[in-house]
Parts: structure tokens; sequence; C-alpha cells
């Protein structure tokens, strides 16, 4: 009797230590001191804040077998030297990833809780300003992928999504979303996709719903050993208490060398929008690009514009330059400059900065 209770301890501790040699966990600490002037690109500048950020996370990644999953925590937590510009908040974001694969298809299930600030969100997404106050996203998706032959394949995907702002000014949504991604590898560095979607936006409290249906064809391929490019475009039509087509599309050409890298991003597309709990047209353009100064030290320039078309209607730019070096085996520092600027529905222009500087901790292993 005493044989078997010790050779099943020995097999369940063997299992035990089968399953944590396959789990890796991170751990990363960040402290920043930010300085923002005229943050929410007033016409007239009423001055600046400084910021004091710490950003915790941690993240937690299993694979066994046939089954992968990993588990998210982190935080923003800020600090305000003038709450009548900039509130301070803390910002938490916490997911969950499952994923099981079989030889010729797998199955992914995602739930994740994310807040932000919309004075960030807004500008980045919309090219437009307005009141600083939080955005909360609860997300749960799924997605199922099948092989159909050795060089076809199809994907399916539901995505159930809900925004909610603390102020009055911005509308609560929740949209559930259905799509499809069919693809064929036509060669070993180009395959084609054609991707189908349906979209219903709801309102939180009374409002109409809004439904967007999408219809995408591109490619996806390697122009050479360290250049590659993904080019797509359709037509999404939405509907209400008016419909609307509109094109849709983009492109992301990257670039990979020993010392620089570059990359090029546009899009148009319909996206849900707060303040009218309902789809607007969106464009957005990006360009980084990144240099190795050294073996430890990068340099990176960031320029983004974004744009949304009707009621809602703003442009918005953004250019960064950040310094990252890494100072020791687990401590880089970040020293960063930012110029945003942002044009209304009226055509006033309001502009502003921030220089920030920052150290960030980071550990990794079993």
């Amino acid at each position: 009797m005493n044989m078997m209770k010790a050779h099943t301890f020995l097999c369940a501790a063997l299992a035990l230590w089968g399953s944590a040699a396959n789990a890796q966990q991170s751990v990363r600490l960040g402290a920043e001191v930010e300085r923002i002037e005229n943050p929410l690109l007033s016409n007239v500048s009423p001055g600046g804040a400084t910021v004091v950020r710490l950003l915790p996370s941690y993240e937690y990644e299993t694979q066994r077998d046939r089954i992968r999953s990993r588990f998210t925590l982190g935080a923003v937590l800020e600090r305000s030297s003038n709450t009548q510009l900039l509130a301070s908040r803390d910002y938490p974001s916490l997911g969950y990833t499952w994923g099981y694969t079989w030889p010729t298809a797998s199955l992914e299930l995602r739930a994740s809780l994310a807040e932000s600030a919309t004075r960030n969100t807004e500008l980045q997404d919309f090219g437009r300003v307005t009141v600083d106050s939080r955005e909360r996203t609860v997300l749960a998706g799924a997605t199922w992928t099948k092989e159909l032959t050795a060089r076809t394949r199809m994907a399916l995907g539901f995505e159930d999504n809900r925004v909610s702002y603390d102020t009055p000014l911005l509308r609560g949504y929740r949209e559930q979303e259905i799509n499809s991604r069919f693809s064929w590898e036509a060669s070993e560095r180009t395959s084609y996709f054609i991707e189908p979607a349906h979209a219903r936006l709801t309102p939180s409290g009374a409002g109409a719903t809004s439904t967007l249906n999408r219809l995408l064809v591109g490619m996806t391929g390697e122009l050479a050993p360290d250049w590659s490019l993904t080019v797509f475009g359709g037509q999404a039509r939405t509907g209400s208490t008016q419909k609307r087509s509109d094109n849709v599309g983009g492109l992301r050409l990257n670039y990979a060398g020993s010392r620089i890298s570059t990359a090029v991003e546009w899009a148009r597309d319909m996206e849900p929008v707060g303040t009218i709990a309902g789809y607007a047209r969106t464009e957005a353009l990006r360009l980084r690009v990144a240099y190795q100064l050294t073996d430890k030290a990068t340099v990176a320039a960031t320029a983004s514009r974004s744009r949304s078309v009707g009621f809602t209607s703003g442009t918005g730019s953004v250019i960064s330059v950040t310094l990252e070096n890494e100072l020791a085996e687990r401590w880089s520092s970040v020293l960063g400059v930012e110029d945003r600027r942002a044009t209304d529905v009226v055509g006033a222009t309001g502009r502003g900065w921030a220089v920030r500087a920052g150290l960030v901790y980071l550990f990794s292993g079993r």
C-alpha cells in the first residue's frame, strides 16, 4: 500500500513538473515622469501638467501537448499635478486566452478587460479631442481555424465588444461581430484572402441599432528577404436610420534590416464611435522608422495621422521620437518627446507637446 502511494505521488509530482517546465512568465515594472502641455489640445493653451506614471504588468503562458493558455494582468497608475486639466486615474487591464490545436484545426477563446484615457484613444482612432475621461472595453471572442487542403485555410470568428465611458458626453455601446476568412497560398511567398464580416451595434440606453456588412479581398506576400507587404480593399455598408456604402481598404509595408526597420500602414474603414454610438468612416496613416545605434540603444521616430468623417469629423496628428537604452540585463531606460495637433469640424486647431523619461525592469523565465 505504501509503495502504491509513493508511486502515485511520484507520478503526480512528475506531471506537475512537466506542466511547470512548459510554463513561461514575465514581470514588467515601469515608472515614468511626463510633462504634458495643453493635453486636450485647446485653441488657447491653458497650461500643462506633470504626470507620474507606474506601469506594472504580469504574463503567464503555458504550453502542454495541444493546449496553450496565456494570462495577462496589468495597470497604468497615473497621478497628475494639475487635476483640473488631467485627472489622476488608474487604468487596469486583464486578459486570458485559451487555445486547443488539432492536426488540421485550432480553436481559440479569449476574454479581456482594458481601461484607457479618451484623450489618447479618441485622437489616435478618430483624430478628434474630447473631454478627459475613462474608456472601458470588455471583450469576449472565439476563433475556429481549419485547414481545408495543403494550401487553403478557413477561419470563423465571433466577438462581443462592450464599451462604456464615465462621462455623459460619450455614449457606450455593444458591438457583436461575426467574421470569416478564406485564404489560399499561391506560393511560398504569396497568399490571397477574402474576408466577409457582419456586425451589429446597440447603443447603451435608447437609440437606433446600427449594422455593418463588410467584404474585403487582399493579398499578403514577401517582396524580398527583408520586405513584406499586405494590401486589401473592398466595401462596407452600414444600416440604421440612414444607409451608406463606402470603399474601404488598407496596406502594410514592412522592412526589417540589420540596423534599420521601417513600417508604413494605411487604413480606411468604418468604426464604432462613442459620440453617436454608431459607425463613422475613419482613415489612419502611420509611419515608423527605427535605427539601432548600438547593441543596447535604439532610436525610433513615429508619425501618425488619423481622421474621421461626418458628425464626428476631425483630424489629428502625432509625431514622436523615442530613445530606448538597455542599462543592464533586466533594466532599460526610455526618453521621448511628442508633438500633437488636432483640427475640429469647424477648422479650429490646437497643439500640444510632451516630454517623458522612464525606467523599466523586465524579468522573464520559468
